[in-house]
C-alpha cells in the first residue's frame, strides 16, 4: 500500500488550524476549497472524534458545507462542497 498523503501531512498549502486530533488546510487539488483531516488514519472516527470534527467545522467555517471523502477513502475527512 501507498504511504497515505493525509498521513503525510505536509503543509503544502495553507493551514489554517492543528491540534491533537485534526489538521485543517486547503485542499491541494482544489485551493479554494477547505479540508478537516482527522489526524488518525481510519474510515470510521469514534463518536469523540466525530464530535471535535463537528465542532471545529462550526467554530471555523460557520456558513460552508462539508462531505465525507471522495478519492481517499480509508482515511477520514471531510472537504468543503
Amino acid at each position: 500500500m501507498a504511504e497515505c498523503p493525509l498521513c503525510q501531512a505536509e503543509k503544502l498549502t495553507e493551514w489554517k488550524h492543528e491540534d491533537d486530533i485534526v489538521w485543517v488546510a486547503r485542499c491541494k487539488s482544489h485551493p479554494d476549497k477547505w479540508m478537516i483531516v482527522l489526524k488518525a488514519h481510519k474510515e470510521k472516527p469514534s463518536f469523540d472524534e466525530v464530535l471535535h470534527v463537528m465542532n471545529i467545522q462550526r467554530k471555523l467555517f460557520p456558513t460552508k458545507e462539508f462531505r465525507g471523502p471522495q478519492s481517499i477513502l480509508d482515511h477520514y475527512h471531510l472537504h468543503e462542497i
